[in-house]
Formats: structure tokens, C-alpha cells, sequence
């Protein structure tokens, strides 16, 4: 018998996640005009691909910290 290495193996979560990292790209390039972004006490702007990058970044990074934190 043979050991299997885990790493090796792609998982469901993996194809969820380049999944949604293709969706987000597809979204980025269709999307290259631009947008006006308004903060509270500022406005400027900036292209929508930037905007939707940077959402999904900011999301990205909140749910991996709130990951972390459960996991502890």
C-alpha cells in the first residue's frame, strides 16, 4: 500500500477559491472604465477594475483574519 501525500490533493475549498479569484479577474477586465469614489471627507477617481480588486482584497483579508481567530 501506498501513502498518499494530502498536500497533493485539491480540495473542494481550493476550486471554490480559484473559482471565485477567475469570477473576480473576469469581473476586473470587463470592467475598466472609469468611477468616482467617495469617502467621508473625500472623493476622487479611480478605474473600477482598482474598485473591485481592492473590495475583493479588503474581503479576502477579513475573512482570513476572522479564520484565524475562530481556529485559535
Amino acid at each position: 500500500m501506498a501513502n498518499e501525500s494530502s498536500g497533493s490533493r485539491i480540495g473542494a475549498k481550493q476550486v471554490i477559491i480559484g473559482i471565485l479569484i477567475l469570477v473576480v479577474v473576469i469581473l476586473a477586465i470587463a470592467n475598466s472604465g472609469r468611477v468616482e469614489v467617495d469617502f467621508v471627507f473625500h472623493s476622487f477617481e479611480m478605474r473600477l477594475f482598482l474598485v473591485i480588486v481592492g473590495s475583493a482584497l479588503i474581503g479576502f483579508l477579513i475573512g482570513w483574519f476572522m479564520g484565524r481567530n475562530r481556529n485559535n
